[in-house]
């Protein structure tokens, strides 16, 4: 038996999902996981013959719309082993280069699982786009938590991981491609309004769903990042649509900040 199984359901001529797990013990997280879904109103564990879950479409999602993100969802989780902490409690107060590059690591693994959902990506605008992230980014770490739309600074920044004494350790910042002119207001945003003295580790998120051409996309971006005025080094291609820079802090000359561009197509 495969790690997972779905199954279209109807009663009352209202279809569901049964999604049933060869690993019992892992209905639960699971569960958390699916619930974050957009396209989940709810998830039910539910005690038959075997114990599944039973999951139910939010209004405008089709179940097999619904189907389809699922199953992508629990590709990932099964492929990359979320249910493990991945990230450790570091011993130094700032988070270590591994923990930050597997960060980065798994926001592409997602992202690039949800290029292939079209009849859901297409929905989503920016605030749709970073709810896509949060569950899978909270199911990495018994640690640490990621909320969006958080408070820090003077403004409210889309995506923030913080431990348990409430320390930063993440923040990135989602947008829509609208061309490489709107990069340095997306930077000048993240820098002004999010990121204090204390926060090092940042990310740039961009989803693509109006311009065909993703690769000069990808290269306008790049080249765009190193004429900022807080510019230091190109670091390299990360991956495919992931580059990494080291940037001077805003508020402190003599202190770095790496910032990692990740961009995904989602033109349909």
């Amino acid at each position: 038996m495969p790690e997972y199984k779905t199954e279209i359901r109807e009663t009352f001529n209202k279809e569901y999902l049964k999604v049933f797990l060869k690993d019992k013990s892992r209905l639960q997280e699971v569960q958390i996981v699916l619930g974050n879904l957009p396209s989940v109103k709810n998830v039910n564990i539910t005690a038959n013959t075997e114990t599944d879950l039973t999951v139910y479409p939010n209004r405008v999602y089709s179940a097999a719309e619904m189907q389809a993100e699922v199953e992508e969802t629990l590709k990932v989780i099964f492929s990359s082993r979320l249910a493990d902490p991945i990230i450790k409690e570091d011993v130094l107060d700032s988070l270590g280069d591994g923990t930050y590059r597997k960060i980065i690591e798994l926001i592409y693994l997602f992202g690039k699982n949800m290029e292939k959902l079209s009849g859901l990506k297409a929905k989503f605008d920016e605030e749709g786009y970073r709810e896509y992230f949060l569950p899978y980014l909270n199911s990495m770490s018994t640690s640490r938590t990621a909320t969006g739309e958080t408070f820090n600074k003077i403004g409210k920044t889309d995506i923030l991981i913080q431990n348990q004494k409430g320390e930063n350790e993440f923040i990135a910042e989602c947008k829509l491609w609208t061309g490489e002119g709107a990069i340095h207001d997306a930077l000048d945003q993240l820098f002004d309004r999010y990121v204090t003295w204390r926060d090092e580790k940042v990310a740039l998120i961009i989803f693509n769903k109006s311009v065909k051409g993703f690769t000069a996309i990808i290269d306008k971006a790049v080249e765009r990042l190193k004429t900022y005025p807080l510019f230091k080094r190109f670091n390299g291609m990360t991956a495919d649509s992931c580059a990494s820079f080291t940037f001077a802090h805003p508020s402190d000359s003599n202190k770095e900040v790496q910032i990692e561009l990740i961009l995904f197509d989602c033109y349909n």
